[in-house]
Order: structure tokens, then C-alpha cells, then sequence
């Protein structure tokens, strides 16, 4: 049936008027090319069980008072949420996605869902499961839902509540609504009708998720409702959400079963415009009162890490959560297209930053080229037990399957792999000069230049007689290179081949900024999973790059 056909009839059932709604018009229409439809009795039944069974407990404004869903609530969320169907009748969407600023009113509306879902949403035997990084912040949500429970005259007398195992009981239906730990172990064997996520940028790692993303297999109308703020890890399952949700909002990505809904300022937008405020923040100035947010606003102002902080909670920005320095998007548009043997034979300066404890080793090769330009070949090294016990959180088994990151046995670093394949490197290329901090790879670099021999003179290892250049970790040193980095970047004057780990690397790095405006990348706690080795190989390799050979470099010195 044509579009245009769907739409009449659309009009004239009295729900074209959703077709616009989230998860937008052309998710929307691609849903009705397949059968679906919208039934706005359904999306009147779910609205209403809020006002009629749901009060507020918290707030002198609020507590006692019906929910009222806002404007948003209702339209944006739950109308549509609960409203489109499938050609089978049963609803269309499995997975919803909202991301919305802090105190908007997250953490109630999870709880209420949860509750239509125990005993409103006509299902035998649901299980319903308030999840979220730790058990504490899972009883937020359902600790929201046992108040209401207290406050419905109506919902006390058909649910039992067990505060001591965090369970409330529907008995008609056999149906239980829980709080759950954020332990995996035991949760792969769920059969639930219904998962409550509060605050998944929180999450760490995606042991829980993997356990609890196929547990509405054995459902037909099963539900997992994320609500969150937005993050700063690229690599966390709720990014790997966020980028879905925006697809499918944007039209990118046909999902028909995924529901996506993200208030959030853009970039580019002016944040102190009010608004942006607004936009940003649909219930500002009903259940967020906008004097304390301007109160708020005024008091990010003093650092640019409070700001940073700021924009990340109240505008739901990205990677807000430090001076992140350059976008991903930047360097995805150096990215070109060549491979190590395009550059055999050329003189290249190297970087290298041996492994402390869980970091990676990473060496970086830069290549100035004849137009000016600069190409980067990145090469990583990682402890194998490292990368099996990181891989919950980085995929460097994966990356070490298609070549990206050589894992070497044990759980510390061997050097012996790495002054091997340099050696290797030496031969393909013409590298000039070997840059390293003195503090850790005195000895190392020493080797791969001069050999070794065992203690009775005999040579172990040959030497590459690459010269070697301590490179001391000062801002004194970092600031000239990490400056040409950044207009280069901007420039599209370096360039990549696409390197997964070195953009993982780039795109972790903040930086430091002195009252000169000087700046040099800043290394995250050595128990910190995000690495950024590369990216400090590489501003050492590129300061050796853009050096003139006849003249020393600041603070560097030629040995």
C-alpha cells in the first residue's frame, strides 16, 4: 500500500497528527510502509494511568499531588511509546532510548512505567526489573515506585509490597516489579517483561547489559526503557545507544522497534542563550525552577571544569566532562587511505611511550611528506591478561584479531617484542631519531639503539643506531608540538589511515592549559582504562618531525 494511502487513512482514524512524533516522521513512515499503525486508545490507557494512579511523594510543591505527565511526558514519550503497534497487534517498539538533563523528572517517570508494566499492561506472570550500575541507585527508581505504591489507595489494594527483598507483588497476574544489583552473575536466565534503566552512562563497562539486553526474548510486548544523562565515554554502551537513538531519530538508521528520544543542545549552540535552556530542558520552569538554574549557571562559570560539568548535566553535551581537545569528528576527516609499504623507504621521525603498569606501549612513526603534509603510523603493544581483563570495557581482543594492538604473553609488558618489530620497522623505513621519556626508557631505548650483550661479551641483539632524543614530560617540551598537532588537525594536514586504537587514543585525550596559553596532553590515573599513549607518542614524534635537524630543540635533548 502506498504512503500517501496509509496517510489518508492515518487522517482518517484520527492519528496522523502522531505520524510526526517521536521517534520522528521518517522512522514513522517507514512503520506504517510495514503495517504498523497507531491505536490512541492504547496511547490513552498508558497516558492515563498516571494522572488516575500515580501521586507525588517528594516536594512540598509535588508531594500528595496526581502525576500529571507534562507536555513532553505525555507526547514526546508515552503516547507514542505505548500507542504504535505492529501488523500483529502487538507493540511496536521493544528498546526505547531517552536522553534528557539531570532533574527532569528521570527517575519518577522510569518508576511509573515500571508500574504500568507490572499491572496495567495486561501481561500474565511479568517480570518487571528496576536496573542501574549498583543496587543503590537501582532503588532510586524503585524506591519512587514502592512511594507510589504507599500514596495509591487503588494500587495498595492490588499490590503487595516486600521492603525488605525490594519486591513489590502483583498477585492477580503472578507478576513481580524488583530492584536489581548491578552484579551479572545469575541474570543471563531472566525472562522479563519489562527492563527499568536509570542513568546508563553510569554504567561501567557492559557485563550487565549483555546479561539483560535478550532477557524479553520470551515475551511478545517486552520492553527495556533506558532514561539517562549524557556521558563522556565513547566506548560506553550508553554512547553505543545514543549514536543508534540518533540514527534512527535522524533517519540514518531503520530500526522500527527502537523508540529514540534526545533533548539536548547542540554544539555550536550559544549556551547561555535561555533558549537553549528550554529546548534543552522540557520541564524548566515546572519542575526545574529556572531562577536556581540560572543560580546554577552562574556557579559553573568559575572554572571551565565546573562548566564543563555544567553543560554535560544541564545540556546534555557530550564529552563535556573535561577540556577535551580534538573532536572526533576532526580527526575522522584526516583519515586517508595508504598502508606502511606506501612509505617504505622515507624518513621518519618515531615516538615512543613504553607501558606503566596497565598502559599500553605505543610507538608512532610521522612522515613528513613533500606537500607539506604529515602521515602517522601508530603500532601498540598490550599484556594479553591486560587485554582479557579489559575487554569488558575496550574491545582489545578484537583489535588484536585484526592487527590493530600486539598482545604480548603474561601481564606486564615485554620489551623484547617491542625493540624486535622496531627492528623491523628500521628496515623499512629511515627513521632519524627515536624521541622518549627518560624517566622510563632509559634502558629500553638504549638497547634498541646500541644492542645488547649477555656477560660475557657475546651480542644478543643487534642495534638499529637510530639516534635517540629524551623528551622529558614538561609543558615546556609538549607545548610547541601539541600546538602544531592541533592546527594541523584543523588543517587536515596530518593524516591517518584510519587507525581504530590511535583514534580511541586521540579522542580520550584532555589538555592542560597554562596562563600562556601553552598546553600538553594530560595522562588519566594509571587505573583509568582510557588510554592516550598514542596520542603522547605522537606529538613527541611530530615535535622531532617539524624540528630543523641543524638545530636543537628546546628542553630536547640529542644523545
Amino acid at each position: 500500500m502506498k504512503l500517501s494511502t496509509l496517510k489518508r487513512r492515518a487522517r482518517r482514524e484520527g492519528w496522523a497528527c502522531w505520524i510526526d512524533r517521536p521517534p520522528g516522521r521518517e522512522a514513522n513512515e517507514r512503520a506504517m510502509l510495514k503495517g504498523c499503525r497507531f491505536d490512541v486508545a492504547l496511547a490513552e490507557h498508558a497516558a492515563g494511568f498516571f494522572p488516575r494512579y500515580l501521586s507525588h511523594s517528594k516536594g512540598s510543591r509535588w508531594a500528595g499531588k496526581p502525576f500529571e505527565l507534562l507536555p513532553w511526558e505525555r507526547d514526546d514519550l508515552i503516547m507514542p511509546l505505548f500507542g504504535w503497534l505492529r501488523a500483529n497487534g502487538t507493540r511496536r517498539f521493544r528498546r526505547a532510548y531517552i536522553e534528557i538533563p539531570k532533574k527532569n523528572g528521570k527517575s519518577i517517570l522510569g518508576s511509573g512505567i515500571g508500574l504500568y508494566m507490572l499491572c496495567a499492561d495486561g501481561e500474565p506472570g511479568a517480570q518487571v526489573y528496576s536496573a542501574a550500575t549498583d543496587i543503590k541507585q537501582a532503588n532510586i527508581v524503585h524506591q519512587e515506585a514502592v512511594n507510589m505504591v504507599d500514596a495509591s489507595p487503588q494500587l495498595s489494594a492490588e499490590l503487595k509490597v516486600n521492603r525488605s527483598t525490594y519486591n513489590i507483588s502483583h498477585l492477580a497476574s503472578r507478576s513481580f516489579y524488583r530492584a536489581l544489583s548491578g552484579i551479572p552473575r545469575g541474570k543471563h536466565g531472566f525472562n522479563a517483561h519489562a527492563v527499568i534503566i536509570d542513568e546508563l552512562h553510569e554504567w561501567q563497562g557492559r557485563k550487565l547489559w549483555d546479561a539483560l539486553k535478550y532477557a524479553m526474548r520470551g515475551r511478545d510486548q517486552g520492553l527495556i526503557f533506558i532514561i539517562t544523562t549524557a556521558g563522556d565515554d565513547p566506548l560506553s554502551v550508553c554512547h553505543e545507544q545514543h549514536e543508534h537513538a540518533q540514527g534512527v531519530i535522524s533517519g540514518a538508521i531503520e530500526d522500527l522497534r527502537y523508540f529514540g528520544l534526545i533533548y539536548a543542545a547542540d554544539p555550536k549552540d550559544d549556551y547561555t542563550n535561555e533558549k537553549v535552556w528550554h529546548k534543552t530542558n522540557p520541564s524548566l520552569g515546572v519542575a526545574i525552577d529556572l531562577e536556581e538554574f540560572r543560580a546554577d549557571f552562574r556557579d559553573a562559570q568559575r572554572t571551565p571544569t565546573e562548566l564543563a560539568v555544567w553543560k554535560q548535566l544541564s545540556l546534555n553535551l557530550w564529552n563535556t566532562g573535561g577540556e577535551r581537545w580534538l573532536a572526533p569528528d576532526l580527526w575522522a576527516a584526516c583519515q586517508r587511505d595508504f598502508t606502511p609499504e606506501d612509505l617504505a623507504g622515507r624518513d621518519c621521525w618515531a615516538g615512543l611511550d613504553l607501558a606503566q603498569t596497565l598502559d599500553t606501549t605505543a610507538l608512532v612513526l610521522v612522515f613528513p611528506m613533500e606537500d607539506g603534509s604529515f602521515k602517522v603510523l601508530p603500532f601498540f603493544w598490550l599484556p594479553e591478561e591486560t587485554a582479557k581483563k579489559m575487554q569488558d570495557r575496550v574491545p582489545w581482543l578484537q583489535w588484536a584479531e585484526a592487527g590493530h594492538v600486539r598482545l604480548t604473553p603474561g601481564n606486564v609488558c615485554d620489551y623484547g617484542f617491542v625493540k624486535s618489530q622496531i627492528r623491523e620497522l628500521a628496515l623499512l623505513f629511515n627513521i632519524r631519531e627515536l624521541a622518549f621519556d627518560p624517566k622510563f626508557a632509559e634502558q629500553v631505548t638504549q638497547e634498541i639503539e646500541q644492542g645488547s650483550c649477555d656477560s660475557h661479551g657475546q651480542v644478543i641483539e643487534e642495534g638499529t643506531g637510530i639516534p635517540r632524543i629524551k623528551f622529558p614530560q614538561t609543558i615546556t617540551n609538549f607545548c610547541g608540538p601539541t600546538a602544531e598537532l592541533e592546527r594541523l588537525v584543523l588543517s587536515q594536514k596530518i593524516h591517518h589511515n584510519g587507525h581504530p586504537v590511535l583514534a580511541w587514543q586521540v579522542g580520550n585525550t584532555n589538555v592542560y592549559t597554562d596562563c600562556n596559553c601553552n598546553k600538553r596532553p594530560v595522562k588519566p590515573s594509571p587505573n583509568d582504562y582510557r588510554k592516550i599513549d598514542g596520542t603522547v607518542s605522537m606529538i613527541m614524534a611530530l615535535a622531532g618531525a617539524i624540528g630543523s635537524e641543524n638545530e636543537p630543540r628546546a628542553g630536547i635533548q640529542l644523545l
